[in-house]
């Protein structure tokens, strides 16, 4: 027999999850979860019965953040320039239909 514990309430202990999970823990939307799939960033399993085509598909939470403590917090100055010049054309524009 298996011994079992019981989480406290609002505890993230899950091994897998649909697509809701990492949305709600790590804001990442359905489309950019199916595109870390696609490119092996994360695990995941489609449950189906024998025959069917269709099933749900959970992911591997463990997978989702070890890929997430992989990625780098640094910034490529010339990207971040780029980002504040688009930025504050942006702003300008908006400024401007405001007007």
């Amino acid at each position: 027999m298996k011994d079992f514990t019981i989480a406290e309430p609002g505890a993230d202990v899950a091994e897998f999850t649909d697509f809701a999970g990492p949305k709600r823990l790590y804001s990442i939307g359905r489309s950019a979860a199916y595109t870390h799939i696609q490119n092996g960033d994360f695990r995941s399993v489609v449950l189906r019965r024998p025959g069917c085509i269709k099933g749900k598909r959970l992911i591997f939470v463990p997978s989702v953040r070890e890929f997430l403590a992989s990625q780098s917090d640094e910034i490529d100055p010339r990207l971040s320039a780029i980002c504040k010049s688009a930025n504050a054309r942006m702003q300008e524009k908006r400024a401007e239909r405001e007007k």
